[in-house]
């Protein structure tokens, strides 16, 4: 696809996108009555300064950290994968070719948007890309809520146009953005309704050669992680199994008691200072977490769908 920057007295090339968009919460409050650097004149200036970086600034650097780790399986995809071992050698290539996606990500200020072409040529299989953005935003929220720097998001699909290598603009960011800021509100994954469609449409698709069954495959897994929530919209069920045998593993359990436990304390702190609208979200939060225990390991194994994406 050519970029809007090799050709900008032609016309434009835009293509359809899935975009992933996240926001790490809390950081206008980090924030809060910030101006220009002081000067330093004592240790205990420079330490609050310190301290309001690490709030602020080091959270930030943590979740790109993060997303970068998690991405970087799904763009180097494994060459030791025991499924890829027991295919015949002639069927190496072909196994290589159905996992190549290009995933980018794009850092937005205090949060990150990654993003995928559904109309790249030279991508077999277009849901590996998907299920990695599902994953890596479920991923993401879930441990947010862990390592106490919560975050919200969406995942939508619309046009789009990158106007430099890894910038992109348009209606699919703008989609993922108005989802993420005006109706996930809380740390939850909103997923739009083409982003649904999309999944719907390629679950249902009737191929037998292996593009298609791979396809077939990922996309009812990630419709199997979907849930609805009680807003009437479909939000990335992290708690669920399905989503526990793709992604999480083993470390399901000790990310889920860390996580309900902030969320406890979230909602006692609310509580205690009356603030409505946050106790509120965090309660329904705390109901969510209590209503969807960890599955016991032994029925949490991963499956063959699972292992093939990896």
């Amino acid at each position: 696809m050519t970029n809007a920057s090799d050709n900008s007295e032609g016309p434009l090339q835009a293509g359809n996108y899935c975009v992933s968009f996240i926001d790490l919460l809390g950081q206008r409050k980090a924030l809060e009555g910030q101006g220009l650097l002081p000067a330093f004149v004592t240790e205990a200036e420079r330490n609050e300064l310190n301290a309001t970086l690490r709030k602020s600034v080091g959270a930030i650097l943590k979740l790109q950290k993060q997303a970068e780790e998690m991405l970087q399986p799904l763009l180097s995809p494994r060459q030791d994968s025991p499924f890829r071992a027991a295919l015949p050698p002639e069927q190496h290539a072909l196994w290589d070719e159905m996992h190549i996606t290009r995933v980018k990500t794009q850092r937005w200020s205090d949060g990150l948007v990654s993003f995928l072409c559904l109309g790249d040529k030279d991508v077999k299989c277009r849901m590996n890309g998907v299920f990695g953005l599902f994953g890596l935003a479920g991923t993401l929220c879930f441990l947010g809520l862990a390592t106490r720097n919560p975050i919200r998001g969406a995942i939508d699909v619309a046009w789009g146009v990158e106007l430099h290598p890894g910038e992109l603009y348009g209606a699919a960011v703008a989609r993922a953005y108005e989802l993420e800021s005006a109706v996930a509100q809380y740390p939850r994954i909103v997923v739009g309704a083409e982003a649904v469609k999309l999944l719907q449409v390629h679950h249902a698709n009737t191929g037998e050669d292996f593009y298609s069954q791979n396809d077939r495959s990922l996309a009812g897994l990630c419709l199997d992680m979907l849930v609805q929530d009680v807003d009437g919209n479909w939000i990335v069920h992290y708690l669920g199994e399905e989503f526990q045998k793709a992604i999480s593993h083993d470390h399901h359990a000790e990310i889920y008691a860390a996580a309900k436990k902030f969320v406890f304390e979230q909602l006692m702190a609310h509580n205690a200072t009356k603030n409505t609208k946050l106790a509120l979200r965090y309660s329904h939060l705390l109901h969510y977490f209590e209503a969807h225990p960890p599955t016991p390991p032994e029925e949490a194994q991963p499956g063959s769908q699972q292992d093939a994406a990896r």
